[in-house]
C-alpha cells in the first residue's frame, strides 16, 4: 500500500478548492479596491482639479484603456491616493521656489500697453 502524504483524494481535492478559494478572495482583496476610476472621480475623492489629475497621471498610476492621444484615462483610486501623498509631500518641498518665481515675475516694472480711449 502506497501511503500519500495529502491524504484520500477527496481530501485533496476538498483542499485545492480550499486554497483556490482563498486566491480568487485575495485577488479580489488585492491592490484594487474595487472598479477603477476615471479622472473626475479622482479629482473629486481627493479634492484636487481635474486638470492636477490629467497633469499627474502617470505619476498617480493611470491605466490607459486603448492607444493613442484618445486612449481613456482610468485609476485604481488606492494607488492613486498611496501616490497623490507622495506628489503632495514633493510639491510642498518646492512650494517657496515655485512662490519666488512668481515674484520675480509680477514684480519687477513693466510699461503697460495704453488702453484704447485713454
Amino acid at each position: 500500500m502506497i501511503r500519500r502524504p495529502f491524504g484520500s483524494d477527496d481530501q485533496v481535492d476538498r483542499l485545492a478548492d480550499l486554497i483556490a478559494d482563498r486566491v480568487v478572495e485575495r485577488l479580489r482583496c488585492g491592490s484594487v479596491q474595487g472598479d477603477l476610476v476615471d479622472a473626475s472621480e479622482i479629482a473629486r475623492r481627493f479634492s484636487v482639479s481635474r486638470d492636477y489629475v490629467y497633469e499627474h497621471a502617470d505619476e498617480l498610476g493611470v491605466i490607459r484603456l486603448g492607444n493613442g492621444s484618445r486612449a481613456l484615462l482610468r485609476f485604481d483610486p488606492v494607488t492613486a491616493r498611496e501616490r497623490l501623498t507622495h506628489l503632495t509631500v514633493r510639491d510642498s518641498e518646492t512650494e517657496p521656489q515655485r512662490a519666488n518665481r512668481k515674484s520675480v515675475r509680477s514684480g519687477g516694472s513693466v510699461d503697460l500697453l495704453p488702453i484704447k480711449g485713454e
